[in-house]
């Protein structure tokens, strides 16, 4: 079942709204066949009659979460998909909620949510991470034309 926190209207309009099951109790998740055989039916639902699964998908945001039950004609158990409905479609790559990749806040973002750097984040990290490393302690060698200054011949 989706209970809405914002004003998507899509919510009240789904298929699954008002509905027990799609999120299973705690003893279910960890009996893996007999979660199969009691979500199977509400994932072919799901997949079937539901005009809003990628909708779905970008709100409750499974992987994200560490979601368990139904969700986007997929079974999901700590955020990993473990099964998915013959004529379930494609999932798209989320958009992020981190901030403004590239900057130290996207970064933060990015691991305040769990998700893996984006590439303009990754190198914002790795510059970050040097400047926090310091400058290289290089051992400077005496020139060589110095030693022979001083010495009598």
């Amino acid at each position: 079942m989706i209970n809405s926190t914002t004003s998507a209207a899509w919510t009240s309009l789904a298929p699954c709204a008002d509905l027990d099951g799609y999120i299973p109790h705690d003893s279910l998740v960890r009996a893996p066949k007999q979660l199969l055989q009691a979500c199977a039916p509400l994932m072919e639902d799901c997949a079937a009659l539901c005009p809003f699964v990628v909708q779905c998908y970008d709100r409750v945001r499974p992987e994200a979460g560490h979601f368990d039950g139904v969700c986007a004609a997929r079974i999901w158990v700590n955020g990993k998909a473990v099964a998915t409905a013959e004529n379930a479609p494609e999932l798209p790559k989320l958009p992020t909620q981190a901030g403004t990749c590239g900057t130290s806040s996207g970064v933060a973002g990015h691991r305040r949510l769990g998700e893996a750097l984006c590439g303009e984040c990754r190198v914002t990290a790795q510059r970050a991470g040097a400047r926090r490393a310091g400058a290289a302690s290089i051992r400077k060698r005496a020139h060589r034309g110095s030693a022979l200054v001083g010495a009598t011949l």
